[in-house]
């Protein structure tokens, strides 16, 4: 069809030949001056926007700061108030709230404060101005109220609240120069403070708070009504606070946008301004350009037209005479000669014709003859090439295998559908990419792309490998592949077959077969050396404790015997977690939410991380999808690891418990700081084992590594700095049968 076209492009008049190329090169010399001086207009007046907008967002975070320094300022004059210092220091709350609710009520007319807050040196509310019915809570998580107790100094910044988000300043409260507490003072962070922005500035502002990774809802706006965010995709991978700008996007071209972020008092990001402008009159300017742009390039090409056309005539009328004259050569309506002409390239030409004209009187001769047996032959030719490949075609497209051809360099010629459907590329991925075979298949990209098959097959012979693979979706499989080299006469490789069969099903499989063989054979092992030694070690440990009760507490041999008795108690604890480890059970698989599981587990324990004080973040994933397991051995064994987390770690700590859904799994993963754990201690972890630190909290760790791998599951532990111990745990959603 292409070369049809191309064919009918080519028979197109000699004067349109010389014309087209000339009103082309016209139209693209005017179209390009055209281009260029809208481009750079465009270019300037988009710079001038990107750094107006851009500048609304330092204005937006000077009012920020401006408002954190006046919040700061007005805390410290209260926190000077005698009567302040005093009736905090003695603890008067009903005094307090008599001398400061007037001074409240004056500041939230005139400052237009929202919060008024005293706290004690416990870092708890003392009383709340603004909230008065809630008082006496712990306000530990608090960093500026934290701070300013520690430093002893006033602090500033922006943080949630009983009450949200606020612009917060806290100074402390000094009686005698005994530290007396702290007063805090806040700024709403809402409506008011976008709408003053957008009074004196023009544009309008939206804030959207922080809610996970990357969900953002709407607070607050200075628009009619707060939509969702719609431009995430353009904020920058960045932890620095250099704003987004966004001209004009496809969804909204009459508009620009700047997306900054709005850190809190610790540096986190905890909300995205948008501010955004209307930009209709420079779309009307540029409108405007291009409309008088566009009719100068019409009239030059129309000018350009005409020149060309009166020129193309003069040259192109001795060569129509010729064209006549070939026509008729063609329909055999002449045979003689062409008259002479002069020795330009006219002439050459004619004296061309001329040969060509006696040329085709031998030649027509031949051509019949030849004709009479040419068409049978083509006939049936064609008939056994189309057979042929039918066969073939009808033959790979059915197999259950992939099939493929590599040309020298590594491209590929062919592949059958069966590929698309196995690994999720399409045909045009593979063939359209040179380095598809070598990157995809073979996982790496060799030097020698001009000889790339010769690697494989250097012998002349057929090549074997096993291949991990890969698919589309990011899934691991496990192929065989058979790799023939087809060579020419001079013994050069010309291209590869190859043949690829999906061996992932027979692996998995395999070392299946082989873990529960080796894990059956070790419990058996096990189970029988535990109890060849409880039976010495019982008539060991009776006879050690009968030997220490027989002796004088100042005897030398009664520590002795103490010592014995001790370390008997301590292998008889070994050998019953190995037997706890090792004792056989039943998974009774079900569906439930993992994330149910884990959050009660938290509860459970809620107060002894209370009372070690441990700071426990939870990301569990909301579209985590319900898992095939044993729920009740899962409890067991997530239960002894957060016990073990949680007894490990020291007061004040941080445990991170994350999921996640990756390829078929559910991962979790554990983070919590243990000191002095060596790397033998954690190649080592889940080995039974006591120790003084965490008490039986580890006796049923090996059973919950047990309980994990029976689950078709494993866990691994790492350590990262900081003496922080990871623990990842991957789980298949669905249970085998």
């Amino acid at each position: 069809m292409l070369s049809k076209y191309l064919w009918k492009i080519r028979s197109i008049s000699l004067i349109f030949k010389l014309l087209i190329p000339f009103l082309f090169l016209s139209f693209v010399l005017t179209a390009t001056m055209a281009y260029l001086g809208l481009t750079s207009q465009q270019n300037m007046i988009r710079n001038e926007e990107r750094k107006e907008i851009r500048n609304f967002y330092y204005l937006f975070v000077e009012k920020m700061e401006y408002t954190k320094r006046r919040s700061l300022s007005l805390a410290s004059v209260i926190a000077e108030n005698p009567d302040a210092r005093v009736l905090l220091a003695n603890r008067d709350r009903q005094a307090l709230k008599k001398r400061m609710l007037p001074l409240f009520e004056k500041l939230k007319k005139d400052a237009e404060i929202s919060q008024f807050h005293f706290h004690t040196p416990d870092i708890r509310s003392f009383l709340r101005l603004h909230l008065l019915v809630e008082y006496g809570d712990s306000l530990a998580y608090r960093k500026t109220i934290v701070d300013a107790v520690n430093k002893g100094h006033g602090v500033a910044g922006l943080e949630r609240g009983k009450t949200g988000l606020g612009i917060r300043g806290v100074a402390p409260v000094f009686h005698k120069g005994v530290l007396a507490g702290t007063v805090e003072i806040g700024y709403p962070f809402g409506m008011e403070f976008l709408q003053d922005l957008k009074v004196k500035w023009g544009p309008d502002f939206t804030v959207y708070e922080k809610n996970g990774d990357n969900t953002y809802n709407c607070l607050t706006t200075t628009l009619r009504y707060c939509d969702e965010l719609r431009l995430i995709h353009y904020l920058k991978d960045s932890k620095t606070d250099e704003p987004t700008v966004i001209i004009a996007p496809d969804n909204c071209p009459q508009k620009s946008f700047t997306l900054g972020p709005i850190r809190d008092y610790n540096g986190d990001v905890v909300a995205l301004v948008k501010i955004e402008k209307d930009r209709s009159a420079i779309m009307g300017r540029l409108n405007d350009t291009r409309t008088l742009m566009v009719l100068i390039g019409l009239s030059g090409i129309i000018v350009s037209f005409i020149v060309i056309w009166a020129v193309s005539l003069q040259f192109t009328r001795p060569i129509k005479e010729i064209v006549k004259v070939a026509q008729e050569i063609a329909e055999e309506k002449r045979e003689i000669h062409l008259d002479s002409r002069p020795e330009d390239e006219i002439g050459v030409l004619t004296k061309a014709l001329n040969s060509m004209l006696e040329s085709l009187r031998q030649r027509r001769s031949q051509i019949e003859d030849y004709a009479k047996t040419l068409e049978k032959k083509v006939a049936e030719r064609t008939s056994d090439l189309v057979t042929s490949e039918e066969k073939y075609r009808t033959l790979i497209e059915h197999l259950p295998l992939i099939v493929y051809r590599l040309l020298e360099d590594g491209s590929v010629e062919l592949v059958n559908p069966y590929f698309a459907k196995k690994l999720g590329y399409s045909v045009d991925e593979v063939v359209g990419d040179r380095t598809f075979w070598r990157k995809t298949i073979f996982g790496k990209d060799h030097g020698d792309r001009d000889n790339f098959l010769s690697t494989f097959a250097e012998d002349g012979k057929e090549y074997r490998a096993e291949r991990v693979v890969k698919d589309k979706s990011g899934n691991v499989l496990t192929f065989i592949d058979r790799m023939i080299p087809m060579r020419d006469d001079a013994g050069n490789i010309k291209w590869i077959d190859g043949i690829m069969v999906d061996i992932t099903e027979l692996k998995r499989l395999q070392e299946r077969a082989i873990q529960t063989e080796e894990i059956k054979l070790l419990g058996e092992i096990s189970a029988r050396f535990a109890h060849e030694i409880r039976n010495p070690l019982v008539i060991v440990g009776g006879f050690a404790r009968r030997l220490q009760d027989s002796l004088p507490e100042n005897d030398k041999h009664h520590d002795i015997a103490r010592i014995i008795v001790k370390e008997v108690a301590r292998l008889e604890q070994i050998l019953r977690i190995m037997l706890s480890s090792i004792q056989p059970f039943t998974l009774y698989p079900s569906a439930f939410d993992f994330n149910s599981l884990l959050r009660s587990l938290i509860s459970e324990f809620n107060s002894i991380i209370k009372q070690k004080h441990i700071d426990v973040e939870e990301s569990l994933s909301p579209n985590l999808p319900s898992i095939s397991c044993d729920e009740n051995m899962l409890h067991r064994a997530f239960k002894s690891l957060i016990v073990h987390a949680i007894l490990s770690m020291p007061e004040k700590g941080r445990f991170l418990l994350s999921t996640a859904s990756e390829n078929d799994h559910i991962v979790v993963i554990m983070k919590h700081m243990e000191e002095s754990l060596s790397e033998e201690d954690l190649e080592q972890f889940f080995f039974p084992r006591v120790t003084d630190k965490v008490g039986k909290s580890g006796e049923n760790l090996p059973l919950s590594k047990v309980i994990i791998h029976r689950h078709g599951g494993k866990i691994d532990v790492s350590a990262e700095e900081g003496d922080i111990i990871v623990i990842r745990v991957e789980l298949p959603i669905r249970q085998g049968d």
